[in-house]
C-alpha cells in the first residue's frame, strides 16, 4: 500500500493531468482508478483537488472580471480621446493628417436608421414575425409534481456529489 506522502504525490499528478487541457479524460479516470488506497483516503485527497479546482476557477473568475473592467475602462478612454482629436480636427477645418505612425483621417459614416414612429411606416416595409409558443417550464414542473400528466414531458430525479 502506498503511502500517504506517496498519495499526495499522486493527486499532484492527477492535478497536473486536470491543468493540462490537451490530456484526454480517459486518461485521468484511469489514472485515479489506478491510485491504491482506502477508499476514505482517496475521497480525502479528492476533496482537496476538488476544492483546489473550485479555488483555482473562482480566482480565474475574479480575474477575468477585473481585466473586463479595466477593458471597458480603456474602450472608454480609446472613445474619448478619439471624440477629442475628431473636435479638434473639424476645430482646425481639417478632415485629414498623415503622419509616420499612420493617417488620421474623419469623414462620414454610412447613414444609420433612426424609427421615430413604427406606427407611421407604410405596410410594405414592416415583416409579419408570426408568434410562436414556449413552454412555460416552471407551470409544466409544478403541474407534474402535482401528479398531472403532462404529454411530451416528464420529470427526471439527477444524482450528483456535493462536497461540504
Amino acid at each position: 500500500m502506498r503511502t500517504l506522502y506517496d498519495l499526495g504525490d499522486a493527486f499532484n499528478g492527477v492535478m497536473d493531468m486536470v491543468l493540462d487541457e490537451t490530456m484526454d479524460l480517459t486518461v485521468l479516470e484511469a489514472c485515479l482508478q489506478s491510485i491504491e488506497a482506502d477508499i476514505a483516503v482517496k475521497c480525502e485527497n479528492g476533496i482537496g483537488l476538488i476544492r483546489s479546482l473550485e479555488n483555482l476557477r473562482d480566482g480565474m473568475k475574479a480575474e477575468a472580471a477585473r481585466l473586463t473592467d479595466r477593458q471597458k475602462i480603456i474602450d472608454n478612454r480609446i472613445r474619448s480621446i478619439k471624440e477629442w482629436y475628431q473636435r479638434n480636427l473639424d476645430a482646425m477645418g481639417k478632415s485629414k493628417v498623415t503622419t509616420t505612425r499612420g493617417t488620421m483621417a474623419v469623414q462620414n459614416n454610412s447613414p444609420a436608421l433612426k424609427v421615430t414612429d413604427e406606427d407611421q411606416i407604410p405596410l410594405c416595409y414592416l415583416d409579419l414575425i408570426p408568434a410562436r409558443y414556449e413552454v412555460n417550464k416552471d407551470a409544466v414542473k409544478n403541474a407534474l409534481k402535482a401528479g398531472e400528466e403532462v404529454p411530451g414531458a416528464h420529470l427526471e430525479q439527477g444524482r450528483s456529489l456535493h462536497i461540504r
